[in-house]
């Protein structure tokens, strides 16, 4: 088990997106899947394995603490070195981080979704706003004196895009040591688990 309190992680998040939908996103629409972990949102650390689904690759923040939607004592993440993180839900987790880099959270700990591209000519400065209003530490700041040029937008499209993938990296490198660490001390014998 790993105590979340209060941290914010990102991990890539891969669906199949109409192009009618539009540049903003919430984390509400997402629907929960059954999966190999049992019911929730499937995401990845990994980019590599992201882009090979073919689908559309979102970067999703989330934060384990399940208070932001309502879920009391909802706030740690279930390390499964084996098969067995299936039941995390019904035992009371937020989500599972099995394998070093694959997770299934529960939809409520979604903070943000984004897209890490926008391929249409389009823009939409409201939508973007309100979706950096929502980031824990977001990496542009939009007011009313931001210049709202083409050129602007595919700027801020580019920090948002390495922005995210930084993140996601931050994410993996502190989870994945956290799992390999755990998977060491239950090959070990070692029942211990990481508070």
């Amino acid at each position: 088990m790993l105590r979340c309190r209060e941290q914010t992680f990102s991990a890539y998040y891969c669906v199949q997106l109409f192009d009618s939908i539009g540049f903003e996103l919430y984390a509400q629409d997402v629907q929960e899947t059954n999966g190999p972990m049992g019911h929730g949102v499937y995401c990845t650390l990994d980019l590599g394995t992201a882009q090979s689904t073919g689908k559309t690759v979102l970067l999703a923040e989330f934060r384990p603490t399940g208070a932001d939607a309502g879920l009391t004592g909802v706030s740690d993440l279930l390390l499964s070195t084996t098969s067995s993180g299936d039941n995390w839900r019904e035992r009371g987790y937020a989500g599972v981080l099995y394998g070093e880099r694959e997770l299934c959270i529960r939809v409520e700990c979604i903070r943000v979704l984004y897209r890490r591209e926008w391929r249409h000519a389009e823009t939409s400065w409201q939508a973007l706003k309100r979706m950096v209003d929502r980031m824990e530490d977001p990496p542009l700041a939009l007011d009313s004196e931001t210049s709202q040029t083409d050129a602007a937008w595919a700027k801020a499209l580019e920090r948002l895009k390495s922005y995210g993938d930084n993140q996601v990296a931050k994410s993996r490198d502190y989870l994945g040591q956290i799992w390999h660490k755990n998977a060491e001390n239950a090959t070990a014998g070692g029942g211990c688990s990481i508070s």
